[in-house]
C-alpha cells in the first residue's frame, strides 16, 4: 500500500507503447503519458451491460445527420491521433466518443491520456516540427498558455456544424468547451458519519492522515488551492493565505496525488478517506462499487471550462475537425451525460438531467453562478507557485 502512495506521489506512471511503423506511429509513442487507447473491437472480459448500452447507441445515431456529414470512406485506414485526460475522460471517450467518431469517418483514433501541463509540453518541444498529435484537450489556464504560444489553430466553425448549437458561452475562438468541471468533497461514507459541508471540514483532527488532494500540475489541485486562498482572503495576485492555510492541513494529508486518475486509485484502495475531487470523476467510482460520495462546498462550487482544439499544424486537420465536431455533438453529450460518466453537457440540444442536474445545475445558467478564477494571472504565476508548493506541501 505504502509504495501506491509514493507513486501517486511522485506522478510516475508506467509507459506502454503499441508497436507500430507509420509516421503517425512515432507521434503515438511521443504524445503517450499513460497507456495509449485505439479503437478495436471489443474483446472478452468487457462490461457486457454497458457494450449493449454503447451498440444501442451507435445504432441509434448510425442514421442521424451527424454522421452523414462526411462519406464514411472518406478516410478510411487513416488514423487520428488526440490527447485526453486520464481517469473518467479517457474512459468515457474510449467508450463513446471514440467509436462514434469511427463510425461517422471510418477513421481510427488514438487516444493519449495526459495532464493539459504536459500537452503543452509536448507541443512546444515540436513547435516548428510536427506534432505529436492533432487534438489538444486543456482546461482554462493551459488552454490560455497555448493561445499565446501559437500552439492551437484558431477554430473555424463552418468546419464544424455542430458548433452553432453550442451554448453561446461555451463557444470559443480558438475551440469550444466540451464540458464544465465542477469539484468539491469526496469522502467514504462507511469511515466519515457526519457529511462534509465545507474545505473547512478536510482540517478536522478525526481525519489525520486519511486526507487526499492533488499537485499543482493538475486542474484539481490548482483550483483547490485558489478557493482556500479566495476565502482566506488572498487574491490570483496574493496567494500567501492559501499557502499559509494549506501548510497547517500536513497533519492530516495521507497522499498529494499527480493527477486524477491516481488520486481516484486512492479512494478505490482506501488509503484516504476524504479529499477534493471532481464531481463526475466521484460518480464513476461510485457506480463501479467504490464507497464515496460527493458533495459541494457550502462556500461556492469552484469550476473551469474544459475544451478542446486542433493542433497548430495537425497532420490530420480534417479528422482533427470531425472529432471536436463528434464531442460536441449531442448524440455524443447526451449519451456523456448518463451515468456513470455525468459529463455536463455544453450543447443547447441536451437538457440537462440525471445526476448532473440533481447534483450540480439545472441549467447553463446555473453554471454561472460557480466560483471562477482569473487564468491570465494564474498562467503569470502557476510555475513559481508549483515551485512552492513542491517545497512546502510534502507528505
Amino acid at each position: 500500500m505504502a509504495r501506491r502512495s509514493r507513486w501517486c506521489r511522485s506522478g510516475m506512471r508506467p509507459l506502454r507503447f503499441p508497436a507500430r511503423s507509420s509516421s503517425t506511429s512515432s507521434r503515438t509513442a511521443s504524445a503517450a503519458c499513460l497507456p495509449t487507447f485505439q479503437t478495436t473491437p471489443r474483446k472478452r472480459g468487457t462490461d457486457m451491460t454497458f457494450e449493449m448500452s454503447r451498440r444501442g447507441f451507435l445504432a441509434s445515431v448510425s442514421s442521424a445527420a451527424g454522421l452523414a456529414l462526411l462519406p464514411r470512406g472518406a478516410f478510411a485506414a487513416d488514423e487520428l491521433v488526440a490527447a485526453t485526460f486520464g481517469g473518467t475522460w479517457a474512459n468515457v471517450q474510449k467508450q463513446i466518443l471514440a467509436p462514434y467518431f469511427t463510425k461517422r469517418t471510418g477513421a481510427s483514433v488514438v487516444q493519449s491520456p495526459m495532464l493539459a501541463t504536459e500537452q503543452i509540453a509536448k507541443l512546444t518541444a515540436a513547435k516548428g516540427n510536427q506534432p505529436p498529435f492533432d487534438v489538444a484537450m486543456l482546461d482554462e489556464g493551459p488552454a490560455l498558455e497555448a493561445i499565446d504560444a501559437g500552439l492551437i489553430a484558431k477554430y473555424d466553425p463552418a468546419k464544424s456544424p455542430n458548433f452553432a448549437a453550442l451554448n453561446p458561452q461555451f463557444q470559443g475562438a480558438y475551440g469550444p468547451a466540451i464540458t464544465m468541471q465542477a469539484i468539491g468533497i469526496a469522502y467514504n461514507p462507511k469511515t466519515v458519519k457526519t457529511p462534509p459541508t465545507s474545505w473547512g471540514d478536510l482540517w478536522k483532527p478525526e481525519f489525520k492522515g486519511r486526507v487526499g488532494i492533488t499537485s499543482l500540475a493538475s486542474t484539481l489541485g490548482l483550483a483547490f488551492l485558489l478557493d482556500i486562498n479566495r476565502l482566506a482572503g488572498g487574491t490570483e495576485a496574493n496567494m500567501e493565505p492559501g499557502f499559509k492555510k494549506l501548510r497547517t492541513l500536513l497533519p492530516n494529508l495521507a497522499a498529494v496525488s499527480a493527477n486524477f486518475g491516481a488520486h481516484g486509485a486512492l479512494f478505490q484502495q482506501g488509503e484516504i478517506d476524504i479529499g477534493v475531487q471532481n464531481f463526475n470523476f466521484a460518480e464513476e467510482l461510485k457506480a463501479k462499487g467504490v464507497p464515496i460520495e460527493f458533495v459541494r462546498v457550502s462556500t461556492g462550487t469552484p469550476a473551469w471550462k474544459t475544451t478542446m482544439h486542433v493542433v497548430a499544424g495537425a497532420l490530420k486537420p480534417d479528422l482533427a475537425y470531425a472529432y471536436v465536431d463528434s464531442q460536441i455533438s449531442p448524440d455524443v453529450q447526451g449519451e456523456m451525460q448518463k451515468s456513470p460518466w455525468n459529463v455536463i453537457p455544453t450543447s443547447s440540444k441536451v437538457p440537462y438531467g440525471g445526476l448532473v442536474a440533481e447534483k450540480i445545475a439545472k441549467s447553463p445558467a446555473d453554471l454561472d453562478k460557480m466560483v471562477f478564477f482569473d487564468w491570465k494571472v494564474v498562467n503569470q504565476n502557476r510555475a513559481a507557485w508549483t515551485q512552492q508548493f513542491n517545497r512546502d506541501i510534502r507528505v
